[in-house]
């Protein structure tokens, strides 16, 4: 197993135990070596070449027992970097970050929310919801993880790709959508559901997947 992986899998595992992981999305690039997992290693989902994992927590979660998220952490070796002015916290580790999203919502910015029952400040980001309306829920060894629907996952890069201004993390973005879009080919039921996603989002929304696919040369499956 790989040293990254390996303590991803360590923190989910303790999430777990904490009680909290089932309600919590994990979210970016990592989904794809759980995607290769439970789609039978297909090929062309890309493999995960990153240091930061991104968990994703709704935000009215209401725990029946609090949880301190930071101990979790500090208990594995991570250094908290704290960004003072706002709460905001990234738990450090040499081989993996780890960083705690929720949704903007309709607002116009992007700041901070404190998620009270896990004495934490996930960071606002716009679209979110995506990934938190559309999940699914896979087993991997002992871990019950929830993740986005692959079709989800895929339109979310789309979209977040174009508002990246680190192009590297935009090309990675486009990279992941082209490899999901490739795994979809041929297989109806994923072809479907992707439709059926679009369909049922806002025109705006629509309009930014049309212009993602635009720019990227890219074709709906």
């Amino acid at each position: 197993m790989d040293e990254k992986f390996e303590i991803l899998y360590i923190i989910l595992k303790d999430l777990q135990n904490a009680g909290v992981l089932k309600h919590l999305v994990l979210v970016g690039s990592w989904c794809q070596e759980f995607y290769r997992h439970h789609f039978k290693n297909s090929f062309e989902i890309p493999a995960t070449r990153t240091m930061d994992a991104d968990i994703l927590i709704p935000r009215r979660l209401k725990l029946a027992h609090p949880v301190d998220v930071h101990e979790i952490f500090r208990k594995r070796g991570f250094v908290t970097q704290m960004h003072y002015d706002s709460g905001f916290a990234r738990f450090i580790h040499r081989d993996l970050t780890f960083e705690f999203l929720t949704d903007a919502g309709a607002k116009a910015d992007e700041k901070q929310h404190t998620i009270k029952d896990l004495n934490i400040v996930a960071q606002e980001l716009h679209f979110m919801n995506i990934p938190l309306a559309h999940y699914m829920t896979i087993q991997y060894k002992d871990l019950m993880l929830n993740i986005p629907e692959p079709e989800a996952f895929a339109l979310h890069k789309i979209i977040i790709s174009q508002r990246r201004s680190d192009p590297d993390k935009r090309d990675k973005d486009i990279e992941a959508a082209r490899g999901m879009f490739q795994f979809f080919k041929g297989k109806d039921h994923h072809i479907k559901r992707l439709h059926q996603l679009i369909d049922d989002m806002p025109k705006g929304w629509q309009k930014k997947i049309a212009d993602g696919l635009k720019v990227t040369g890219m074709v709906l499956p």
